[in-house]
């Protein structure tokens, strides 16, 4: 039978000591938490870049002129539209700690074909990269 003399509750060392397997738990899940974020970020960024290549393929059909990428910095690029030279329809920032490089400057065309072919690789500061693809045949996709 309980003592109803003394207070109900948790003493001072209980509390600390779970406390300490809380903190303990926290510590131990805190590196997966930041890597999944890091994955994340960077997928979301390389599915917006394909998904940016697609509206300059559909640009390119329905305005009948050649749009396309192009990487301005390592964290930016911008979509152009060319009608009596090259005209910026958005530009883009990268989030932080991404980059961003293209080994050509993949252009669509009004029948929805791109020369050249290109691919866009984005880069975080782990070395992961992912990279989107644009063939001739002006489809775009993810690796």
């Amino acid at each position: 039978m309980p003592d109803p003399a003394r207070p109900r509750g948790a003493s001072l060392i209980e509390t600390c000591l779970a406390l300490a397997v809380i903190a303990t738990a926290a510590a131990a899940a805190a590196p997966p938490i930041l890597e999944a974020q890091r994955s994340y970020r960077l997928a979301a960024t390389a599915d917006q870049v394909r998904a940016e290549l697609h509206r300059a393929r559909v640009l390119a059909v329905t305005r009948n002129q050649d749009c396309r990428l192009r990487v301005t910095s390592n964290a930016a690029y911008r979509i152009e539209c060319e009608a009596a030279g090259w005209i910026p329809i958005a530009s883009h920032r990268l989030p932080a700690g991404l980059t961003i490089t293209a080994n050509n400057r993949p252009e669509f065309h009004p029948l929805g074909n791109a020369a050249p072919a290109a691919t866009i690789t984005i880069s975080n500061r782990d070395g992961t990269s992912r990279r989107v693809i644009v063939s001739r045949s002006g489809r775009v996709r993810t690796e």
